[in-house]
């Protein structure tokens, strides 16, 4: 199960990669390289062996690829002087076919479809999350496919939460950018988009519904029945001094 997590996650950023053209694959890892976006701009798919990491670390710090590495658990990076950790996350799992609890379609969540959209959900996820989310690049993405399915959380036409889900090629769905203003949390904005996340993966038939879950949203994903995994973990490659 713990794959089927980790695969979600990088096909998705494999999918906006080829989408932009800045995805590129090598037999140790795959990047995204991003302009004016920080996501997805990231190495991942790290291979297992000291040879791969000390790749993507030379190539990293000669500007050649991303400066922020996604890599799963266990790893020895935080020994490590070369990386800086930035945040964790815990895998987590949903079982759709034994689902139990009863989901409630919040009418302040809608998708994304316009150029306003893009720019609201753009804004709202650079402000949850603390980085560069670039409305052009969700744009493209929302005119350009299906499985990938964005939306927002909207009171009195102020966008206060946003969410992606994405249905990849094993028939899971991947909750992603699940994320609150600071102003709107505290009243359930986070329950509720997950809950339309869940839904839209129930309509469209997927057996799993995962994702990666920050120490906040860990306890609602609990309470929703999703069940946890191992981890991964972002750092940041620091310069050569």
């Amino acid at each position: 199960m713990n794959e089927k997590i980790i695969n979600n996650l990088y096909e998705l950023w494999e999918q906006i990669g080829n989408l932009t053209n800045k995805l590129s694959k090598t037999e140790n890892y795959s990047t995204v390289s991003m302009d004016d976006s920080d996501w997805p701009n990231r190495i991942f798919n790290l291979k297992n062996n000291t040879h791969a990491l000390e790749e993507a670390l030379r190539l990293s710090q000669e500007g050649k690829l991303p400066e922020i590495i996604a890599i799963t658990k266990p790893n020895d990076l935080r020994s490590n002087p070369n990386f800086k950790f930035l945040f964790g996350q815990k895998n987590m799992a949903l079982n759709l076919q034994s689902k139990t609890n009863e989901l409630f379609a919040n009418p302040n969540i809608k998708r994304v479809k316009t150029k306003k959209n893009s720019i609201d959900f753009a804004r709202t996820a650079s402000e949850s999350f603390g980085y560069r989310v670039d409305s052009n690049l969700i744009y493209n993405i929302v005119n350009h496919t299906e499985t990938i399915r964005l939306f927002i959380y909207q009171e009195k036409s102020e966008c206060l939460g946003c969410g992606i889900v994405f249905f990849d090629s094993n028939n899971n769905a991947g909750l992603h950018m699940i994320g609150t203003l600071s102003k709107g949390r505290g009243n359930g904005i986070g329950k509720s988009m997950t809950e339309r996340l869940l839904i839209e993966a129930e309509k469209n038939n997927m057996n799993f519904c995962v994702l990666h879950a920050s120490l906040m949203g860990e306890s609602i994903y609990r309470k929703l029945g999703f069940e946890p995994y191992q981890g991964i973990e972002t750092y940041k490659i620091l310069k050569k001094q």
